[in-house]
């Protein structure tokens, strides 16, 4: 069995490139938190300031999906409650917008989108296509094809690689069961 067989070279460069992105954006997140916490009372305020927006915008489509009846009401308030906190003495015991929760569902976004914007160009770059991987698997064994352009599987390969190890190792896991299963 030959160890180092492209597929395998690739997949093991996939899950380099993985961690390595999650460890580069710890590193990012740890820098935007020093800076972060440098500006004091400035950088609170921003995020206050982007609390109060977000509860302007929940109040205007709280009263639209009132008109719109309890299917619209049920689905805006699923998803506002993302941005709730819980009730508290500071908010009169009333449900209330939380900062917190506002900071931290923004960062995580800005974070996964430069994680798979990251994992997109590394994949480009390396030329990391599982879908290909997987046709020269099967092309192989069962003369079957996949049907996929190179960019769309370069594209999904790197989006899963910016979700971290986690999503890839998955991916690799599958690929060795379905080459245990053939055997």
């Amino acid at each position: 069995m030959d160890m180092f067989a492209k597929p395998v070279v690739l997949l093991t460069l996939a899950m380099f490139l993985a961690i390595g992105i999650e460890r580069l954006l710890e590193l990012v997140r740890a820098v935007f938190d020093h800076l972060e916490a440098r500006q004091g009372k400035a950088g609170a305020e921003k995020w206050e300031a982007a609390a109060y927006k977000l509860r302007n915008r929940i109040e205007v489509r709280l009263n639209n999906a009132r008109s719109g009846g309890e299917p619209a009401l049920q689905l805006v308030l699923s998803i506002v409650c993302r941005y709730l906190g819980p009730p508290s003495a500071e908010s009169g015991g009333l449900i209330a917008i939380s900062v917190d929760q506002v900071r931290s569902a923004s960062i995580r976004l800005r974070y996964k989108i430069l994680a798979v914007a990251l994992g997109i160009a590394l994949a480009f770059l390396f030329q990391i296509d599982v879908f290909a991987l997987v046709d020269q698997e099967l092309n192989h064994e069962a003369g079957r094809s996949i049907l996929v352009p190179a960019w769309l599987g370069i594209v999904v390969s790197g989006a899963v690689m910016g979700f971290g190890a986690g999503p890839v190792h998955k991916i690799i896991t599958a690929l060795e069961e379905a080459r245990r299963l053939r055997k």
